[in-house]
Formats: structure tokens, C-alpha cells, sequence
């Protein structure tokens, strides 16, 4: 609650520069997003990106499948997402089911459910909006498991994305 009778004058910081030091030769700080930002004496063509993962979309494919002991052919959608760590970069290429896969293995091992996977279909897969729709979803449930530290040491998320070992032992 606001207290109207504070002057401008009046109003001191709850904290100092020299509480947040730790030692550090440099200045940093932990951005909202989990990163290490520094803060000066740094050369923005010379560093190195940030140490934080993020998952973009990298387009779709759509490949032929079979149904119903091969009697049905169909077609199905597989999602692309390119996953970089500071200089690291690699693509990966999922299903939907695979994502249902894995939400149920993190939901029984650990019981912190990211964000929610977009309802089953069997209906109308092909449709482009359908597809984008996921798509965006998706992306939302990698990165979300990708700012979640139990998550991202797990051996199922790292399996996941196809994490290369020297990224595993840098994160």
C-alpha cells in the first residue's frame, strides 16, 4: 500500500550497489529471462551472445504416414524449432505426438506441468491455421521447459531437444 505522506525526499533505496557484490571483477546482473547481463566495459562485437536458451520456429513439413494397420493413408505435420545456447545453435524436428510423449513423462516424474499442449485432433490436421496455431503453442511449451532448471537438466528434455554434449556441460 502507498503512503501519501512520503516526500520525494524522503524515499531512500531498500538496497546498495555494494549489497548485490559478490566478488565479481565485472558488473552483472540476472535478467528476467534467467540470463547474466553485464553491465559495462564490454564490447558489444566482441561478446559472445547470451547463455540463455531459446527456442524459435523454424517451419514445418508435412510427411506421409500411414493409419489403421496401412489401410488409411494420411498425412502428418512435423514441426521444426531451431534451439540455440549463447554461440550454440541446432534444429530439431518433432511431432505433436512426440510433445504429448514428453509432457506426460515430465508430468509423472517431476508433476510441474509447463505451460498446456494444445487439445488432441483427428480432424482437419492439414489446415494451415490449425498448424500454425500449434506451432506458436509449441514453441511457448519448449521454451517454457527450457527456463525451467529441473527441467532442463532432465535427462528426457535434454533427449528431447537433442542437446549436444558440450551444452549439457555448459549449462
Amino acid at each position: 500500500m502507498r503512503n501519501p505522506d512520503l516526500r520525494k525526499e524522503d524515499a531512500k533505496p531498500q538496497f546498495r550497489d555494494e549489497d548485490f557484490d559478490f566478488g565479481s571483477k565485472k558488473k552483472q546482473m540476472l535478467g528476467s529471462q534467467g540470463q547474466i547481463i553485464e553491465l559495462e566495459g564490454q564490447d558489444d562485437a566482441k561478446s559472445e551472445p547470451p547463455k540463455q536458451f531459446k527456442a524459435q520456429i523454424a517451419g514445418t513439413e508435412q510427411k506421409p504416414g500411414k493409419w489403421m494397420m496401412d489401410m488409411l493413408s494420411t498425412e502428418y505435420t512435423v514441426y521444426k524449432f531451431t534451439i540455440g545456447f549463447g554461440k550454440h545453435k541446432w534444429e530439431i524436428s518433432k511431432r505433436f505426438s512426440d510433445f504429448d510423449k514428453l509432457d506426460n513423462r515430465l508430468n509423472d516424474k517431476f508433476g510441474l506441468p509447463p505451460v498446456g499442449l494444445p487439445p488432441k485432433k483427428w480432424f482437419g490436421l492439414a489446415d494451415p491455421e490449425l498448424i500454425l496455431e500449434r506451432h506458436k503453442i509449441l514453441l511457448t511449451y519448449i521454451n517454457d521447459c527450457l527456463k525451467r532448471p529441473v527441467l532442463l537438466h532432465s535427462r528426457e528434455l535434454q533427449q528431447f531437444v537433442d542437446m549436444p554434449p558440450e551444452v549439457r556441460t555448459d549449462c
